[in-house]
């Protein structure tokens, strides 16, 4: 989500400090709510029992921050947060310093937005006790409240998953179906080409062999999926080096694959001699997909 503010002209009910826009609790959820970044200074064990809910977060802790803060985008406003607030002024005079303008500091940190009553995650069997409980380690330098949430996100988001060759003909159209058939509900699969042209008949029989009838699909340009703004999580190009070396990088990709299978438009031969070395190609795509499902499966 972006936003369309600037901390240097909103106005709160606190005093800036060293020109810094302050905010109470409930004056950064409503910034946080349209588009700015919680930049959370908190260390691991910290934020083992709670965090910020909220739909984006940083997580920088204060011991890496000098040498960490440049991962921050200037683009977008940044709301500094710690556990109580003593670290936000250093931090913001930091980044003021980097270049950065559109920032503002949750005043009074975790302690006051949790006494808010505003979205917290907790995890009970990780509550901090002692005389300051914003400060007590818990027994583990770990963060299971994030890490289970985050496993939590892997589990229920369905993978999506690209394949690409020359014509979107054959190979990738292989791939595509055996991944639906074999991938269950954890992918969602998608092919196209560099430029895209019709069905090779001799993959449509042999997809038809095993059971799986691709007659029907049609042919997608790969640079028509990325100029509607498309994106995927897995990119697997199963043509040549070469060709896949055309392809347009899609933004947010997490993984990229190159497959090298033989094209079946350049087999030669006889009708049953050509079929024999599609099935051939036809068999390595499927086992190619059973193993990429199998190192996904986690």
């Amino acid at each position: 989500m972006s936003a369309e503010f600037d901390f240097a002209n909103c106005q709160g009910t606190l005093p800036r400090s060293d020109g810094v826009l302050n905010l109470s609790p409930a004056e950064a959820y409503k910034f946080l709510s349209q588009g700015a970044i919680l930049v959370d200074l908190r260390e691991s064990y910290e934020t083992n029992y709670r965090v910020f809910d909220v739909d984006e977060v940083l997580y920088i802790p204060w011991t890496r921050f000098a040498s960490s803060y440049h991962v921050l985008p200037h683009d977008r406003p940044l709301i500094l947060a710690d556990a109580v607030g003593i670290y936000c002024r250093e931090a913001a005079a930091m980044l003021r310093k980097a270049g950065y303008t559109n920032i503002a500091k949750l005043s009074g940190g975790m302690i006051d937005w949790d006494a808010s009553g505003l979205p917290v995650r907790k995890d009970p069997d990780y509550a901090l006790g002692g005389q300051c409980a914003c400060k007590i380690k818990t027994r583990t330098g770990e963060n299971p409240l994030m890490t289970k949430h985050a496993q939590q996100e892997r589990n229920t988001k369905m993978i999506s998953v690209l394949f690409l060759c020359v014509h979107n003909s054959a190979r990738s159209q292989m791939a595509e179906a055996f991944l639906k058939k074999h991938g269950g509900n954890r992918f969602t699969a998608e092919s196209a080409g560099l430029e895209p042209g019709k069905l090779n008949p001799y993959v449509v029989r042999a997809m038809a062999e095993v059971g799986i009838d691709i007659s029907g699909n049609a042919t997608k340009s790969v640079f028509d999926l990325h100029a509607a703004g498309k994106t995927y999580d897995v990119v697997v190009t199963v043509c040549s080096k070469e060709a896949a070396e055309r392809c347009p990088i899609f933004p947010g990709l997490a993984e990229r694959h190159h497959w090298p299978f033989n094209d079946p438009s350049a087999f030669a031969g006889s009708d049953a001699e050509i079929m024999e070395q599609v099935r051939l190609v036809r068999d390595e795509i499927e086992q190619a997909v059973i193993q990429f499902v199998r190192e996904h499966a986690s």
